[in-house]
């Protein structure tokens, strides 16, 4: 895809740079999937493979997210390699002995010579040939056999868990392409939070106490995520080449849709939902009988909006979207 940026909102040119700078070690191969990729919609996938013709504008500062995670997993790379790490161990209390018996992304030869020595690994990445595709990952950091991940997200994500399944997903498809060097059957989500507040983790019971926080999942049995790898390179085949239109369409689960909300305003006249409401009801029943003990107003359904849609690449040849509710102009 042709992307030309524009700079609506005045980015400074120092930090302009930085967003648009792109160290990723891309693998150019129209048979390859990453492992984020096939975690995708099939009609998400193949949209986006044909957009990359289709001209688009970005503005700058969409890439401000990507960025900061970009940032976040740098810093986490660069303590573990290179020797970085001797000197934060040694100032928490970790012996030389502990320090030394460290095999970080050893070799084949290192761990014959020392197979019992602790190992992590660190943003190692890996390709399995599966038919006519090649499906491959980069894991952020393998832990002494745990697959961790880390995120930067929000405080409301770790504490409604709304992407639990995709952190399950992700880390077990991890341990399906690297069955040695992952051996655990958990994975570990790092989180580091991008709109924390102290004053929320003071008076808040469940609220994270710093702003990182750690959960860990149980992973899919690997000829579970065998069957489901092969199951879903299928369908990719099967509607590679169809009209756009025959492409399944992305279900609600896939769009990020919206949770219903029905919306009660006292003022019966109101007739638009995006108005700022009395008070909101995730269901009709209750937003109904709260309408009749007040004995007025009236009751409309929010708008639910498809937020992946923000976020496709395929959205310029998709007509689906016409349908939708979504935040992308």
């Amino acid at each position: 895809m042709s992307i030309t940026y524009t700079n609506e909102h005045g980015i400074p040119l120092a930090l302009a740079a930085w967003l648009l700078h792109d160290e990723y070690d891309y693998v150019q191969d129209p048979r390859y999937f990453s492992v984020t990729t096939l975690m995708k919609p099939v009609r998400q996938i193949i949209l986006a493979a044909r957009a990359k013709a289709v001209q688009r504008t970005k503005d700058l500062s969409e890439c401000i997210a990507s960025s900061l995670g970009s940032a976040y997993h740098t810093g986490v790379e660069n303590a573990w390699t290179n020797g970085n790490h001797v000197k934060p161990l040694r100032a928490m209390g970790y012996s030389e002995e502990e320090i030394n018996s460290i095999l970080i992304n050893p070799t084949d030869d290192q761990l014959a010579e020392n197979p019992d020595a602790p190992t992590i690994y660190v943003e190692q990445r890996t390709i399995r040939t599966v038919g006519d595709y090649r499906i491959g990952g980069k894991f952020d950091i393998v832990m002494f056999g745990e697959v961790q991940d880390n995120k930067s997200t929000s405080v409301y994500t770790y504490l409604l868990g709304g992407k639990d399944d995709d952190y399950i997903l992700q880390g077990s498809l991890y341990r399906w392409l690297n069955p040695k060097k992952i051996t655990a059957s958990t994975i570990q989500i790092n989180f580091l939070f991008t709109d924390w507040k102290k004053a929320d983790s003071l008076s808040r019971p469940d609220y994270p106490k710093t702003r990182i926080a750690t959960k860990s999942y149980q992973l899919i049995p690997i000829v579970e995520v065998e069957v489901w790898v092969r199951n879903k390179l299928n369908e990719i085949s099967r509607y590679w080449d169809a009209p756009e239109e025959e492409i399944p369409h992305c279900t609600d689960s896939d769009l990020w849709l919206s949770d219903p909300q029905f919306r009660y305003y006292a003022d019966s006249t109101i007739t638009d939902p995006s108005v700022r409401s009395t008070k909101n009801f995730t269901s009709l029943a209750e937003a109904t009988q709260y309408q009749r003990e007040k004995g007025k107003g009236v009751v409309l359904p929010a708008p639910r909006i498809a937020k992946r849609c923000s976020f496709c690449d395929g959205f310029p040849l998709c007509t689906q979207k016409d349908s939708l509710n979504h935040d992308r102009p």
